[in-house]
């Protein structure tokens, strides 16, 4: 029997040490911080990797959510000193959190648990935080999500080393027993003749995951006496596969991507629709995770949602998406925001506010937004090619006859009603918002967009359209030119 237990105890180490440096990526150089609750799992986790030469740091968070949770602490406490280890605990009412939060108790350990974890982590400069989640609780996750009707990424289940950019950008969670049943694990420590900690709260059905545990697998079980190796095995082939598409997945989010700022996301709609329908679903899902990484689940029916919007307005709008997020079309741009973000102005060049208005003398500059100015002079001499001149100047420049307008002129932002006779609409008069309509200039910049104006006419739309009643013609004697110019530093 001894060499029996030696001979398991060996096995049993064999495969933890395959996990932890193949799967997980640990080394010995720097140390592992282990989340250590008391039960089997985590000390088998923490007596396997010590045999094993591993450089540990023990921490355990007391819920105080059952009378013997402090005399729990001060188990680990002691386990850990027995043993050399460094230990922190501490203390958290999860129960006061969970009601201050409006969290399940579940959810609220989960988040405390996870804080403190990475917070020693970081303290005393480890590699990995690692937690002692096995096979069967792999199995169990991954039906709580197949109930819950998750896509493959939940059917993955747990991996065995990932970064949560919520706890820490840098610093994965591991998990070296995930290939290892509860079976085996409790095996070990009984041949190494330690008693762990039992939780009662684990045999309570009233939690969702006791009642998988403890009625529906055993159910399953009845179908398919394998069906925990089976679903184990399932979980990791789709990881694979999973990865893959992850990959892909950040590929085509890189290629669509246009530009990335503070609450605000924004791709190339005509990239994003040119992707298989798997694809855009997972672009936009992590879309939706750059701006809310702490977001746990996102609803199919959100996914949907903002797909179907996407697909279908194609002249733009707006809606609200998933957790205080707006899902937005403009022109090309399909732009994800937060609700307290503002919409990209695309580098446009705009008036501070809606209300401003100021004069504007030959020969000055006014600042616009986003490093643009409007400069104006009164040109030296007549071009010998003028009309050539004029038909060929960019949109950002504007001459007009100078002997047509009324000084000083003005730059105002637009107001409800303004019309304007556009050059080459031989004089029909149209409405500015027909003509930002027309020109696709973003609903939402155009109240701040810059006009000049003569007495009570409209000179120039800025850098659009000007007015067929200020145009160079073969007899303009004095030229009056306006120009936009852009300062990139």
């Amino acid at each position: 029997a001894c060499c029996g237990e030696v001979s398991f105890g060996l096995m049993f180490l064999q495969r933890l040490e395959n996990a932890a440096r193949e799967d997980c990526s640990l080394n010995r150089e720097q140390p592992v911080l282990l989340g250590v609750s008391g039960g089997v799992d985590s000390l088998a986790m923490m007596l396997g990797l010590q045999a094993l030469g591993y450089s540990l740091v023990i921490a355990h968070l007391d819920h105080a959510l059952r009378p013997e949770s402090r005399s729990e602490a001060e188990f680990i406490r002691s386990m850990a000193y027995s043993h050399g280890l460094s230990c922190t605990v501490q203390r958290v009412d999860v129960g006061q959190f969970a009601q201050e939060e409006g969290l399940s108790i579940e959810e609220a350990a989960r988040q405390v648990r996870y804080r403190f974890l990475f917070q020693q982590a970081q303290r005393h400069r480890c590699q990995a935080v690692a937690v002692g989640h096995h096979a069967d609780d792999q199995v169990e996750t991954v039906l709580m999500h197949l109930l819950r009707g998750s896509a493959l990424p939940g059917l993955t289940g747990m991996a065995y080393r990932r970064i949560i950019p919520q706890w820490d950008p840098e610093i994965p969670v591991v998990r070296p027993l995930l290939g290892l049943w509860r079976d085996e694990i409790e095996a070990y420590v009984e041949s190494l003749g330690v008693k762990p900690c039992v939780d009662e709260s684990n045999l309570d059905t009233r939690y969702h995951r006791n009642r998988i545990r403890h009625a529906l697998i055993p159910e399953l079980e009845t179908y398919n006496p394998q069906i925990r190796p089976v679903i184990w095995r399932m979980a990791d082939v789709l990881r694979a596969e999973g990865d893959y598409l992850v990959h892909k997945t950040q590929e085509s989010y890189a290629d669509c991507l246009i530009r990335l700022s503070e609450g605000n996301i924004e791709l190339s709609r005509t990239t994003f629709l040119n992707y298989p329908l798997a694809i855009r679903r997972r672009v936009l899902r992590q879309a939706i995770e750059g701006l809310r990484p702490d977001l746990r689940d996102i609803g199919y029916e959100a996914i949907a949602r903002g797909l179907a919007f996407v697909e279908q307005h194609a002249a733009g709008g707006e809606i609200d998406l998933v957790a205080r997020l707006n899902l937005a079309v403009i022109g090309d741009a399909l732009i994800i925001k937060t609700w307290e973000a503002s919409l990209p102005d695309f580098g446009h060049p705009l008036l501070p506010d809606a209300r401003f208005e100021t004069p504007l003398a030959e020969g000055s500059t006014l600042s616009l937004t986003n490093g643009w100015q409007l400069e104006v002079c009164l040109l030296d001499e007549i071009p010998d090619n003028l009309l050539s001149t004029v038909k060929n100047l960019p949109p950002k420049a504007a001459w007009l006859d100078a002997d047509c307008l009324l000084q000083p002129l003005r730059v105002r932002a637009p107001k409800e009603g303004d019309r304007i006779q556009p050059l080459g609409m031989g004089g029909h008069t149209q409405s500015l918002q027909d003509l930002f309509v027309n020109l696709k200039v973003p609903a939402h910049v155009r109240s701040e967009w810059p006009l000049v104006v003569s007495g009570g006419e409209m000179v120039w739309v800025v850098g659009l359209r000007p007015a067929e009643p200020f145009k160079i013609t073969a007899k303009t004697r004095r030229i009056l030119t306006l120009r936009l110019v852009r300062n990139r530093t």
